[in-house]
């Protein structure tokens, strides 16, 4: 198949999430505070995203399932990882985050997007059964730590306002 006709026959929703997604990566280039109920957003939908992708795929089996879980374990050290090394501040009482700006959500946000889309194009064109077998694996893998990254990362912030608050209350 052509890139030409993999652009073609791309849905228009997918394009239009490419704009969002990198919009909100462009805006996280800049430093600025955000509640920590709307940092909560983005690893929910990422979750239940591939929670919904593994019940309702008639491919998907066990196998992918545990895989899923596993990326997402992976993911969750990274995101600690990520988000322990970055300097945010918190607000206990405001339950606001403040983060720096950074590069990291944007190439998480770019690297999620062209792993997803090759896959994407990848599972729609293989023909034969081991290979599609594979490729649902690595949507499953690369699906679970990308939830499990933002999860990791918003699990740092939400522990860190929690432990101000408590430290404020003695």
């Amino acid at each position: 198949m052509s890139p030409e006709a993999i652009i073609h026959g791309t849905p228009i929703w997918v394009w239009v999430l490419l704009v969002v997604l990198l919009s909100r990566g462009i805006k996280a280039l800049r430093s600025g505070t955000a509640p920590l109920s709307k940092l909560a957003i983005v690893p929910i939908v990422f979750a239940a995203w591939g929670i919904a992708h593994l019940i309702s795929d008639p491919l998907v089996g066990w196998s992918a399932a545990i895989t899923w879980m596993a990326g997402a374990l992976v993911g969750i050290m990274g995101g600690v990882f990520i988000a322990s090394r970055s300097r945010f501040i918190v607000d206990p009482i405001a339950k606001t985050v403040m983060l720096p700006g950074s590069v990291v959500p944007l190439l998480l946000i770019t690297a999620t997007f062209v792993t997803k889309f090759w896959l994407g194009v990848e599972i729609a064109t293989v023909t034969d059964a081991s290979s599609l077998g594979m490729m649902v694996l690595i949507d499953a893998l690369v699906s679970g730590a990308v939830a499990g990254v933002f999860g990791g990362r918003f699990f740092t912030y939400w522990r860190a306002l929690n432990a101000r608050r408590a430290f404020q209350l003695q």
